[in-house]
This record gives C-alpha cells, structure tokens and sequence, in this order.
C-alpha cells in the first residue's frame, strides 16, 4: 500500500488557497484533521463517493439521535455531526489525491448537503417534540429546515436557469471563467449595527455554525441533566425564524437586484458586434449594435430595462 507524508498529501489534496478560502472552522481545524484520516483511507483505495455515502449515513445517525429527545441524545446527535463534517472534507481530498474529481461526485455531494439542512432540523424539531409533546416543535424544526433549504436551493436554482437559458440558445456566448471571482476569503465582520445584524444572522444559518451551537447545547444539557431540553428549545426558537427571515430577504433582494440574470451576463459574454434577443420562444446571438459592455444586453428583452444598468 502506497503511503504519503502529510506534506506530499497536502500539496495534492487541499483546495488551492486552502489557508485562506472559507470559514476559520475549516481553514484551521477541519481541513487539517481531515487530512490525517485521508492519510489512514488513501492507501486502502477508499473512494470519495464511499466517503460521502458514509458522510450521509452518519449526518442521518444525527438527526435520528437528536430525535431521541434526550440530553445523551442530542449530545450523541451533535457529536455525529462534528464527524459528518469531517469527513465532508475528506470526500473531496480524496478526490484530489486521485484526480478523479467529477460533475457526478459533486452531485452525490450537494445532495447530501441538501439532505442534511433537512434532516438536522426536523430531527432538534423531532427531539423537542418528544421531550415536550408540544407539536409546536414538530412545525418549527420544519420551517427551520424548510428555511435552510430555501437558501441554498437558490443557488441550485440559479444554474439551473443557466442550462435552461443555454439549451435554448442558436449561436454561441464566450465562456469566461471564474467570471464572478470564484470563493473568496471571508470578509472583516461589518461595525454598522444593521449590517451586523443581518451578518450574524447570516451566520447562524451556515452548517458549520449551527453545527456547533447545537454542540454546546447539548454539553449543557448533558451536564445540567436538562431532560426538558429548554437549552435545546431557546436554541431552535432563536433559529428557526432567523433562517426564514435570511431565506425571505435573500430572495427578495435577489429578485429585486436582477443578481442572476447579472451573474449569468458575467459567465457568458455575447461576442463583439452581435447580441442577445428573446425570440420566438428561444435565445438568439444575433449581429447587432454591440454596447460598450455587451453583456449588458444579456436579459434587456426579456427581463426589461432594470437589467441594462452596469455592476
């Protein structure tokens, strides 16, 4: 069995600008442990998609043991969910290392993740409803979850748009890649008190922070013997609506901003001296006056004249 030194695993497994790209949790704890249990799968001939598939089972073990309703339950839940985390890392070294990252893995991978911003709420909603038999909890872990997928979803569903607009299309754009900047290191926490709000409530919606508040949730009411789960209860009373009120003004500020048909206008450019129109139930390259940013034109006919202003 073929074994590498963590150097040599690090310069082939880790995301370019992996000490810089993302949030603190992966930069400088995930990320490195999960290449230590690359170094431990890699010489077995482990696969990323098994790694992804057992990434999913365990964040699924989650959800159901903080249904069980318990402190050892939600302290168990909460502990399977630090693990599923982990791996989702190794998944993807793995894939590095062996160069066989595809569209197919990252499919298996978004699939997963949709699951788990599903499953982790309505399993704390479960929990509480089982701790408490307040249905009212059953309903908040559902919007929660609901929520949680309303904002990733809209991502999902923005490149959709983007096959379904291309599909449609007679002629050809030009590709411009990493046209929108591609990840990008986390921004400096803002000081005005309104952009402050809605950062952190941002924040509380990422995996990796929900993650660990539910964590330390679940150590106090381990500790405290809080068979009640009022640790657990204010947790998701405080969650659940900020992730509606993130899900809603994201999309609204989306739809009002025009982001996607602006995204799609930065990936794909008409060429010089043509561009595009809306006819006949299809997209068309067509010759034509060209602006002095021809991208613009992306969408003028179809969405109005909102969408011919300039970034």
């Amino acid at each position: 069995m073929e074994r590498h030194s963590l150097e040599a695993l690090e310069r082939r497994c880790q995301k370019p600008d992996h000490r810089r790209i993302g949030n603190w949790m992966a930069r400088r704890i995930s990320r490195p442990a999960a290449l230590r249990v690359t170094a431990v799968l890699a010489p077995w001939g482990v696969s990323a998609n098994a790694v992804t598939l057992l990434a999913w089972g365990v964040a699924a073990a989650a959800a159901a043991a903080l249904g069980w309703g318990t402190p050892l339950g939600w302290l168990l839940g909460a502990l399977l969910l630090e693990l599923w985390y982990l791996l989702d890392h190794v998944d993807g070294q793995l894939a590095r290392l062996r160069a066989a990252a595809s569209l197919d893995g990252a499919q298996l991978d978004y699939l997963m993740h949709h699951t788990v911003d599903l499953l982790v709420p309505a399993g704390a909603g479960l929990g509480l409803f089982a701790a408490t038999a307040e249905p009212w909890w059953l309903v908040a872990g559902l919007v929660w979850g609901v929520a949680l997928q309303l904002i990733m979803l809209q991502h999902d569903a923005r490149y959709r748009s983007f096959l379904a607009r291309l599909q449609q299309l007679r002629g050809r754009l030009e590709v411009h890649g990493r046209a929108c900047g591609g990840p990008q290191p986390q921004p400096p926490v803002p000081r005005r008190p309104l952009r402050l709000a809605a950062w952190i409530a941002r924040k509380l919606c990422e995996t990796h922070v929900l993650m660990n508040l539910l964590l330390a949730a679940a150590v106090v009411q381990w500790l405290l013997g809080d068979d009640g789960l009022w640790t657990g209860r204010a947790l998701v009373a405080i969650l659940a609506p900020t992730a509606v009120a993130v899900a809603l003004w994201t999309l609204v500020r989306s739809q009002r901003g025009g982001s996607c048909e602006r995204e799609f206008a930065a990936w794909f450019r008409v060429p010089a001296g043509h561009e595009l129109v809306y006819r006949d139930g299809r997209w068309n390259v067509e010759e034509g006056e060209n602006s002095e940013d021809a991208s613009c034109k992306i969408g003028r006919q179809y969405e109005g004249p909102a969408m011919t202003r300039k970034e």
